[in-house]
């Protein structure tokens, strides 16, 4: 269990900001959860049409279905696993999903502090398996980043296809602020000067927000001097990028097809030109955390944003069960079953060890 140390001195004055912080996110998970249960109250004949299509629906999309959101783990798997290859670590494919979908799970099913579980797994999991520190975190990092452009540019096309030129300002603009955050940060890197006069404020940043969180650094200078040596260190050339971003786009596109899917399998028209845009609002949405998964805001928002687009609410509501039960009910389940083997493994070969030791 990953719990932070008890709060002394300056920690336990910022502990209460924190607690606060946590109390507003379960006062309004409670909320949620009383605003679904109001629409299942009022929606009862829609639902009823809805469950009615989920047991006739065709079959022969569940198999694609469930290929494609395959297909979408193990590319933000591999997309991972190069960006560790490119500082040196050197991870199987197997090892890399089974973190994913392992940290995934965590990250969507616990409450609150979810994603944080679930980013701290990966970290463990990484170091464990021979990345440094430095390199396990910036990776993450980068991985996040190229992630969230991912989504940005799933928001610029859908509100582009729809003529919607506010949504397609909004993606424009977060990503250039993504790109120029990069730029700075290389030229922070490649620049000794500059690098030296940042060092101080970015380190008192740093220790303060380590103190936040209950996890004080001894040396905040030191800390900054390795994370900026081991950034400079990750070089990818364009080619790499290219890879990285793809996978990283892919990763998006390939769940984006289970809700395609998904409304074809319960024999709906699947509104092509609103679909990108459906989707990339409805994860904007549900990467709030408010919510495990987002539970009740991502249905909401994808019932809402399907039947504006024209496919009837029993039918919207069917696609929209059958799509978050492909890829979140079923993604979480392996993924807790991954976890538990995980867990059960290490005790098993730290035995099979001791037991060859002794022999």
């Amino acid at each position: 269990m990953l719990s932070p140390e008890p709060a002394t001195g300056a920690d336990a004055i910022l502990a209460p900001p924190r607690r606060c912080g946590r109390w507003i996110r379960w006062a309004v998970s409670v909320l949620s959860v009383v605003v679904l249960a109001t629409f299942i109250a009022t929606r009862r004949a829609a639902l009823a049409t809805s469950f009615e299509r989920l047991g006739h629906p065709g079959w022969s999309w569940i198999p694609v279905a469930i290929a494609l959101e395959l297909a979408s783990m193990v590319t933000f798997a591999r997309m991972q696993r190069r960006l560790l290859s490119a500082g040196g670590s050197r991870i199987g494919n197997r090892p890399m999903v089974a973190t994913t979908l392992a940290a995934n799970a965590l990250s969507v099913s616990v409450p609150v502090a979810g994603p944080e579980l679930g980013t701290a797994f990966s970290f463990r999991r990484f170091k464990r398996q021979g990345a440094d520190t430095s390199l396990a975190g910036w990776s993450l990092l980068v991985g996040g980043f190229v992630s969230s452009v991912g989504v940005i540019l799933i928001l610029a096309v859908g509100g582009a296809l729809l003529g919607n030129a506010l949504v397609t300002g909004v993606a424009v603009l977060a990503g250039l602020t993504g790109v120029a955050a990069v730029i700075t940060l290389r030229a922070v890197v490649n620049r000794p000067q500059l690098r030296t006069r940042l060092e101080r404020p970015a380190a008192w940043i740093i220790g303060r927000a380590a103190d936040l969180v209950s996890h004080p650094i001894d040396d905040p200078h030191e800390a900054i001097r390795r994370w900026l040596h081991r950034l400079d260190s990750l070089r990818l050339s364009k080619s790499e990028w290219l890879k990285v971003g793809t996978l990283g786009l892919t990763n998006w596109l390939a769940d984006a097809g289970v809700l395609a899917v998904s409304v074809l399998a319960v024999g709906a028209p699947v509104p092509w030109r609103a679909v990108l845009l459906v989707y990339g609002v409805a994860n904007v949405v549900g990467s709030v955390g408010i919510t495990p998964g987002g539970i009740g805001f991502v249905e909401g928002t994808l019932c809402l944003g399907l039947v504006r687009a024209g496919v009837p609410v029993g039918q919207a509501l069917a696609a929209v069960l059958l799509y978050r039960l492909t890829s979140f009910w079923l993604v979480t389940a392996v993924g807790w079953l991954v976890l538990l083997y995980l867990r059960l493994e290490r005790p098993a070969r730290a035995a099979s060890i001791q037991g060859a030791i002794a022999s």
